[in-house]
């Protein structure tokens, strides 16, 4: 293996997957032409779908014309043009054909993940003859998956589906989704929605009984939405949308599994639609939590960084119960989630909707922003980006106590969707069940799946679904999983993983269960994290510790264990800026920002956009 190159070599590049990180890849190296025009020459892209610049997500093969894109254009990161825009030029018939009839287009409403889908193809084209106007070579390679990738002597031989090689002298793993557990039809369970063309009924045919879901997430109501759609018909009556359910199927039913029996917050008004980094503190503020081991504490972030910017939030919201609770100095950042959960906690969540319908619309129809959402998804847009100064302890607190309350606060269900969940409540057609899904041995028998539901008494009720989806986003990646293993076994990615504050107290109360999720060198002790480790600018980190100069990832879900608040299209867009940004500090100031802190913050400093 060579361990480490000490210079990028630009000429030769190949991106693994075209899909939106991929596309905002491309739209960076277009802006910054002027300096990579003379370094690089040629760039290949891989894509396994016949279309590219689509992405998995936004494809009419695997989403359904009733799914929504759960953002707005004012929310989405600049390409070519904004959405709503290229919305604009497109003529009734085409945007019908997208499930868009409400005219004009609005820049913050929320439209078709289909026609999402459509603008970026749109975009990728206009990028890439944008690219090859200024004398670089473009290779568009569809329906062509990359099955390996293997190092030789400093370049990287990709290897695609048709045992082809090819080589080059930097490959920029982009490739998005990956949905590899086992699906089992033949008892009705589905381990993902994806392509939901697998759940729609045959035509002629329909789902004369209760349809199970773990999860009530945005994923979850894909489903729902594509369902319901099936089986019955919406009609507005006095303004108010109405399910009615089709004769032919008066037992359809969906019944949402979460555990903690939330359904998301709604979509809510925003002052600042795109985030920044350093918004509410400076770069030298945070640089100031770092303690002599070089680990910055999540307490100490929340209480220097983010009480100041959450009290000002609450204080605009004319929360001030809450703002009282965080001028305590004993009251901890667990305290405000279990606070504000508490907040999303109603005996029925649907009539909780009812309720919270009414101040979302408010902010929507009046331009009200709700200031505490924002500021917090702010703050741990913020933490996600330097989550490698924290230590094992912190990532475990944030993984178990705050990042399935982020999700369903910052996760915000379209007020379209709401009003669909809401009819088919009304109906009598939808049920949320709170309590932990757990499945037997015998789980996936003949004709339906097995679940057992167990609720926070420890109380367990078995139910059986002849059609169970798993909504619950995809698992945690496993070096093992690692898509490319020739990558592996040669030693040129490693396992993420992170040191912990205070090793000899783990260590004093280590038990053969805690060592699994350990990497143990000679004496020491690391916490595994989700997927593979890399730098601050996105350059993979082999065995011996040393970063990859040819040899990139910005795939969520490898890199989701040091990036673990990365998701949806402003992480898209943020992650390809920070590797353009970094190949051109190489190339211009020749240094690699992503070895240390002091570097990588400056440039979230001072490149806009981040």
């Amino acid at each position: 293996m060579n361990i480490q190159k000490s210079k990028t070599n630009f000429s030769n590049i190949a991106i693994i997957g075209s899909g939106p990180t991929g596309l905002y890849l491309l739209q960076y190296i277009w802006e910054h032409i002027d300096v990579l025009a003379s370094e690089i020459k040629e760039i290949t892209i891989f894509e396994k779908e016949d279309i590219l610049g689509m992405g998995m997500p936004y494809h009419p093969k695997t989403t359904d014309i009733y799914n929504l894109a759960n953002i707005s254009s004012e929310e989405i990161p600049l390409l070519q043009e904004s959405f709503g825009n290229w919305l604009r030029k497109q003529d009734a018939d085409f945007l019908k054909k997208l499930n868009i009839t409400d005219l004009p287009i609005d820049d913050s409403e929320v439209y078709s993940r289909v026609s999402l889908g459509h603008y970026f193809v749109a975009q990728f084209k206009q990028i890439v003859s944008l690219l090859e106007s200024k004398g670089i070579k473009i290779v568009q390679k569809a329906n062509c998956e990359v099955s390996d990738i293997r190092e030789d002597e400093g370049k990287l031989t990709v290897t695609d589906c048709n045992n082809e090689n090819h080589q080059f002298s930097t490959v920029v793993i982009a490739n998005g989704h990956e949905w590899n557990n086992e699906d089992h039809p033949a008892s009705g369970y589905y381990a993902s929605p994806w392509p939901i063309h697998k759940l729609i009924p045959k035509t002629g045919e329909t789902y004369d009984f209760p349809v199970g879901t773990l999860g009530a997430s945005l994923s979850a109501f894909d489903v729902v939405t594509s369902l319901a759609h099936r089986h019955g018909t919406f009609v507005k009556e006095n303004l108010k949308l109405i399910f009615r359910k089709n004769p032919s199927n008066p037992n359809f039913k969906i019944v949402l599994h979460s555990a903690e029996g939330w359904l998301p917050h709604l979509q809510y008004e925003q002052k600042e639609p795109i985030r920044e980094i350093y918004r509410h503190f400076s770069r030298s503020q945070l640089l100031d939590l770092i303690d002599d081991d070089g680990f910055m504490r999540i307490e100490t972030f929340f209480d220097r960084l983010c009480r100041p910017a959450l009290i000002e939030a609450f204080s605009k919201d004319r929360l001030t119960h809450v703002v009282d609770q965080l001028k305590k100095p004993d009251f901890t950042f667990k305290d405000l989630v279990s606070l504000m959960a508490e907040k999303h906690e109603y005996v029925d969540s649907f009539e909780g909707m009812k309720k919270e319908m009414i101040t979302a619309r408010n902010s929507v129809v009046h331009n009200i922003p709700i200031y505490w959402m924002e500021t917090l998804d702010d703050l741990m847009y913020s933490l996600n980006y330097h989550a490698e100064l924290l230590p094992a302890e912190d990532h475990q607190f944030f993984h178990k106590e705050i990042m399935s309350f982020l999700m369903n606060v910052i996760a915000a269900l379209p007020l379209q969707s709401a009003e669909i969940l809401l009819a088919l409540y009304d109906a009598n057609c939808i049920e949320l069940k709170a309590g932990f899904v757990h499945f037997p041995e015998d789980a996936f028998s003949e004709g339906y799946t097995k679940i057992i539901l167990e609720n926070e008494n420890g109380d367990k009720e078995k139910i059986d679904y002849q059609l169970f989806v798993n909504c619950g986003g995809g698992q945690k990646l496993e070096l093992k999983d690692f898509p490319f293993q020739t990558l592996v076994k040669q030693g040129v990615v490693k396992a993420a993983a992170v040191n912990f504050a205070d090793e000899k107290e783990y260590k004093d109360n280590l038990t053969e269960d805690k060592k699994k999720g350990l990497e143990i060198l000679d004496d020491r002790i690391a916490l595994k994290l989700s997927g593979i480790q890399i730098d601050s600018s996105y350059r993979t980190i082999n065995s011996q510790g040393l970063p990859n100069n040819f040899l990139y990832d910005i795939n969520f879900t490898h890199t989701n264990g040091l990036r673990p608040y990365s998701y949806g299209l402003q992480a898209c867009s943020a992650t390809s800026l920070i590797l353009v940004e970094s190949w051109i500090a190489e190339i211009v100031d020749h240094k690699n920002v992503g070895e240390e802190i002091e570097t990588i913050t400056k440039l979230y400093k001072d490149i806009e956009g981040l």
